[in-house]
C-alpha cells in the first residue's frame, strides 16, 4: 500500500498520484484491501479552489468507470483500450461485458452480483429492483428468464453481493489479446 501512495506522476507541473486520479480526477474509488486504512492516508476527494489539478477532473462523476478501472484484483474488470471518440460507447461495452461475465443465478432463487455493481448502483441511486432490471436487459434470453423468475420474489432477499476478491489477476479484453 505504501508504494501505491508514494507513486506519483508529474502532469503539467503538478504531482498526481493514483489515489488522486481515481478519487479526485475521475471521482471513482476502487476497492482495496484494508480500505479503512487507505482512507486515513488518501487525499481528499475534491481539489481546493485554485488548485491547478482541478482542471483535469471531470465535472460529473461517471459511474461506468467502475467497469473500466483495473487495479490487478481478481474481481476487477478486464484491461481495455479507450479512445476519445468512443469513450462513452467503450464504457458502456465494458459495463455490459463485466455484468454478462460475472452475474450468477443460483438455483433460480438468488442473484450473485459483484460488489463493483453495488458501487455502480449506489452512485446511480438504483434500488434493488432497479439493479435487477438493469442486469436483466444486459443478459441473454436464457439467463434473463431465470432472473425474471427471481424477480417476483422480494427484491431485497434475492440479491447476494459477492465480496471483492483481491487475489492478483490482470484480465485482458478480447481486443488486447
Amino acid at each position: 500500500m505504501s508504494l501505491i501512495l508514494k507513486a506519483a506522476y508529474n502532469v503539467g507541473g503538478h504531482t498526481v498520484n493514483v489515489d488522486m486520479i481515481q478519487s479526485s480526477i475521475l471521482g471513482c474509488r476502487l476497492f482495496r484491501p484494508g480500505q479503512w486504512l487507505w482512507q486515513l492516508f488518501s487525499s481528499k476527494t475534491k481539489f481546493k479552489v485554485g488548485d491547478g489539478r482541478k482542471a483535469y477532473s471531470i465535472d460529473h462523476p461517471e459511474p461506468r468507470l467502475y467497469f473500466a478501472l483495473c487495479a490487478g484484483s481478481y474481481s476487477d474488470p478486464a484491461v481495455r483500450v479507450y479512445t476519445p471518440k468512443r469513450v462513452f460507447e467503450d464504457l458502456e461495452a465494458a459495463k455490459e461485458e463485466y455484468i454478462q461475465s460475472t452475474i450468477i443465478v443460483h438455483k433460480e432463487k438468488k442473484l450473485h452480483i459483484p460488489k463493483i455493481v453495488d458501487s455502480f448502483a449506489k452512485d446511480l441511486e438504483l434500488c434493488p429492483a432497479g439493479v435487477v432490471e438493469m442486469i436483466e436487459h444486459l443478459l441473454p434470453n436464457g439467463l434473463r428468464k431465470r432472473i425474471q423468475q427471481c424477480r417476483y420474489r422480494k427484491y431485497g432477499k434475492n440479491i447476494e453481493w459477492i465480496p471483492h476478491n483481491f487475489a492478483f489477476r490482470y484480465l485482458l479484453s478480447k481486443e488486447l489479446a
